[in-house]
């Protein structure tokens, strides 16, 4: 058996597990919504504080850019103490956040590309940039919904990936 066909399979079987894992996220997020942000809370809360300590640690190593690895690992650090000490609640904050976030940039790109479209940009960017205001506005002023629908989405992004991962991973 040569090496390209090891890799091959194994590159298959990679596929296969991820689309395999992917589904099973999707299920659990759709049907235990708030066990499985539990449990990827703490994921993420013990993912920020490690990160932010190899961040600071890396100050001693190199010194380029040291300030920023000192704020960045501070946050971290900060970040993961509070969602780890506080998981319930973060699977309300964390999504929220998210939303006020993706609500924001709502905004700021429904504005620009409004912008755009009444300096000759056409209605395509008009429309683009309504769209993109409405959904910005309702991301920021319902972020809790707006959080749950993230959750959702990613719920059924997660699905889909899932399965064409499947589909690839059984593919000869």
């Amino acid at each position: 058996m040569s090496v390209s066909t090891t890799e091959s399979q194994f590159e298959r079987y990679a596929l296969l597990l991820g689309g395999i894992t992917a589904v099973v996220f999707s299920i659990l997020l759709f049907t235990w919504t708030q066990a499985t942000l539990g449990v990827l809370m703490l994921l993420l809360g013990l993912s920020w504080l490690i990160q932010g300590l190899f961040s600071i640690m890396a100050i001693f190593v190199d010194k380029t850019g040291w300030g920023w690895n000192l704020v960045g690992g501070i946050i971290g650090v900060i970040a993961g103490i509070l969602v780890l000490g506080h998981p319930l609640q973060s699977t309300v904050v964390v999504p929220a956040v998210l939303a006020i976030i993706l609500g924001i940039l709502g905004i700021v790109i429904g504005v620009i590309a409004l912008i755009g479209a009444f300096q000759g940009g056409g209605w395509g960017s008009g429309i683009f940039g309504a769209v993109s205001l409405v959904i910005g506005l309702l991301l920021l002023f319902n972020a809790v919904v707006g959080g749950q629908v993230l959750v959702w989405l990613v719920a059924l992004l997660l699905l889909i990936q899932g399965v064409i991962g499947i589909i690839f991973g059984l593919k000869k």
